[in-house]
């Protein structure tokens, strides 16, 4: 068997795993265990070649997820050919800007940003060592959700706050989503060289959690989310951006703390907050064709905040190029799509109604004629991981 890269996402309950060609960018293997750090049996579920089964875990942990998937590989003989191991890792802080091997100094520099990503690195590093336990002298590397953005000009990441909150606790703005906008800026090169367009985006990333990127010549020069997850577009549970002052004010007028309020702000708000119904876009459309009204709002809101934003990053491309849809509702939510693209028609972009609901899952352009380029391009995280784990092993 060919070579190949095993990449691990190990969340704070749950594990995720694809084992990729190091010539191919479609999985060979995916595998995946939910609740995980719970009370209760979790099952580890493997999917090859559209054949799924469960293995059992009793004891419910990230370990025994990461063992019973290496024992199954190893069973179906492909451990042999795994020449890297390649980890998702969200926070990198202000160490990394590009994936690197794992080492111990790498190891103590995740371990230090935990306070930046305190339910996620800890997670991260926890996989990261388990698997170097299981899999001893398999090189390891990690790739950081944060690096693409290091790049963003100080212009672009400082808050107007006391300067001495960076000096100190280096609260500024990191940027999330990075491992696909990234691999959205490299797949939209080729595109726009072909059209003679200069790489002038706006990545569209929209799935339960949203941001968009200004993506200049392959750099991340500009990004939605801030120093977390929170800020920016309106998401599935999350707010956005808000008024800082309301916080305050609802503590008082709710009773409740500041945790409290942050995890309404997280998990209550946004599609569902203001839909009083479902954070799940697709049910969202059907009530609101229905006559929802709550649901007709969220989504009112959700495509104008968007629509919003995108236009926004004229000021640091200087033109707007293309815009690219990614992630679950980027690609699949044709309506999201024809509404946001609507609000932007003063920019020149416009869709062709025919290519924009058609139900494909390629890379293709659903401009209309005359628009500039309006790009769906699938995500693919994985194997950008597999990729730039499969690079840096080579260098």
């Amino acid at each position: 068997m060919s070579d190949t890269i095993l990449v691990i996402n190990s969340g704070s309950s749950s594990v995720k795993s694809a084992l990729y060609s190091a010539s191919g960018n479609s999985p060979i293997l995916q595998a995946q265990a939910n609740g995980l750090g719970g009370s209760a049996a979790a099952t580890l579920k493997i999917t090859q070649k559209k054949t799924s089964h469960r293995i059992d875990l009793p004891a419910a942990d990230h370990e025994s997820a990461l063992s019973a998937l290496l024992n199954a590989l190893q069973k179906s003989d492909l451990t042999s050919a795994i020449k890297a191991v390649g980890h998702r890792v969200v926070h990198g802080g202000e160490f990394f800007s590009q994936a690197h091997i794992i080492d111990n100094k790498v190891k103590q520099k995740i371990h230090q940003c935990e306070d930046l990503a305190p339910l996620h690195n800890p997670a991260n590093l926890s996989g990261i060592e388990i698997v170097e336990s299981l899999l001893p002298g398999i090189p390891q590397v990690a790739v950081f959700d944060t690096a693409f953005h290091r790049s963003l000009p100080p212009r672009s990441f400082h808050y107007a706050i006391p300067a001495r909150w960076y000096r100190q606790y280096k609260v500024r703005r990191f940027g999330f989503h990075g491992i696909n906008h990234q691999y959205i800026a490299e797949t939209s090169l080729p595109l726009l060289d072909r059209l003679q367009r200069p790489q002038r985006i706006v990545s569209a990333h929209l799935g339960n959690g949203c941001s968009i990127c200004a993506i200049k010549d392959g750099h991340s020069i500009d990004t939605s989310m801030g120093f977390t997850p929170l800020e920016g577009l309106m998401m599935g549970t999350r707010s956005g951006d808000i008024d800082a002052g309301l916080l305050e004010y609802l503590c008082e007028k709710e009773n409740m703390n500041m945790e409290t309020a942050t995890h309404i702000l997280n998990k209550e708000s946004g599609l569902k907050g203001v839909s009083e119904l479902s954070n799940d876009m697709r049910e969202l459309l059907q009530a609101s064709d229905n006559g929802h009204a709550g649901a007709e709002l969220a989504i009112n809101l959700f495509c104008y905040r968007l629509a919003k934003a995108i236009a926004s990053y004229l000021v640091p491309l200087g033109t707007i190029e293309a815009i690219v849809f990614t992630g679950g509702i980027g690609e699949h939510a044709a309506p999201i799509r024809q509404r946001v693209t609507e609000f932007l028609s003063g920019l020149n972009f416009h869709l062709d109604a025919d290519l924009n609901n058609r139900n494909e899952s390629h890379i293709r352009n659903i401009a209309g004629a005359d628009s500039r380029p309006v790009f769906i391009i699938p995500a693919n995280e994985e194997w950008m991981i597999a990729h730039q784990s499969w690079k840096l092993i080579q260098e």
